[in-house]
């Protein structure tokens, strides 16, 4: 299997020599001069030590659909002869707890709710979130606890398992938002998503609701090596993207690596308007048909006009 892998890394990467355990390549990003990405396929992670671009998965650095593809079925063999080097020191391997929705957590669905409970219900609803929306994404609240005077919204992996919650202020706390304790590097509502059509790319929850199969990137940067990036690739030959205003160069950085990965990535502008969450309903249909398919010219353009 290593030997099919070394393969596969020389095929999307180029010549290479070797040190130590490890392989140094052209970094991809940074495109150095010199071969200075250095590659261990036995820990399936990468660096450059020129610009630090790094990553746990080798498979963002395989770009040619069909290389990515082997690669893929590869890394989702399990190599049985491992077993037991990955259990002799236990120390090193603790399983990991899984997520929870907060200890106070009520459902806003029900037909009997406390006052704050009603508050956090017309709070959605002064939002445009409807109570079928709150039945479908099961949104509920916290009465008491570290989450009190929040709306909660799960998020739900691809096999329906809780991967994440949002954690909302509707009660003017000083923070608006509490993150649960994980990774925020999740696909948010994974179980929703259907993978065959184009993705919308927006900042937030609420602004996912906006658009049908679209994916909130919870306001952080799309990294490259995060799992919605490389689903997104491996899945996605178009992408429309829809951040707010304030968000151009992030937005760029975004669409710059998409276009690298051979994804098409199609610009929903919001015009008049700062953000998705501003856009009343009617101009929601035209405003995507509008979109325009965004080529490596325009983002150089757009990247000279916010002075990248």
């Amino acid at each position: 299997m290593y030997s099919e892998k070394l393969s596969i890394v020389k095929q999307a990467l180029g010549s290479y020599y070797e040190s130590n355990d490890e392989m140094l390549f052209h970094c991809p990003k940074c495109n150095h001069h010199k071969r200075k990405l250095s590659v261990n396929i036995n820990k399936n992670a990468f660096k450059c030590w020129i610009c630090d671009y790094r990553g746990n998965n080798l498979g963002v650095l395989i770009r040619d659909r069909d290389l990515r593809s082997r690669w893929n079925s590869l890394v989702n063999q399990v190599d049985i002869t491992r077993f037991d080097d990955l259990f002799k020191d236990q120390d090193r391997y603790v399983l990991e707890k899984s997520l929870e929705l907060p200890e106070h957590f009520t459902s806003l669905s029900s037909s009997k709710l406390s006052s704050i409970g009603i508050k956090a219900k017309k709070y959605l609803l002064n939002r445009g979130i409807s109570f079928s929306d709150i039945l479908l994404y099961k949104i509920g609240f916290c009465y008491h606890g570290t989450y009190r005077g929040r709306v909660i919204v799960p998020s739900f992996d691809d096999r329906g398992e809780l991967n994440y919650y949002i954690a909302r202020s509707f009660d003017n706390a000083y923070m608006k938002y509490k993150n649960p304790p994980c990774s925020r590097d999740v696909i948010f509502n994974d179980v929703y998503i259907d993978w065959s059509i184009p993705v919308v790319l927006v900042e937030g929850f609420f602004d996912s609701l906006k658009y049908q199969n679209s994916i909130p990137i919870l306001g952080s940067t799309l990294s490259m090596s995060s799992k919605l990036f490389t689903r997104i690739v491996d899945k996605c030959k178009t992408v429309y993207i829809c951040l707010d205003q304030d968000a151009k160069q992030k937005e760029l950085k975004i669409v710059k690596n998409l276009l690298d990965f051979g994804v098409k990535v199609c610009k929903i502008e919001l015009y008049d308007y700062s953000d998705l969450g501003e856009v009343p309903e009617h101009l929601l249909v035209d405003y995507k048909k509008r979109a325009s398919l965004i080529t490596r010219e325009d983002y150089l353009l757009q990247k000279l006009d916010f002075g990248g």
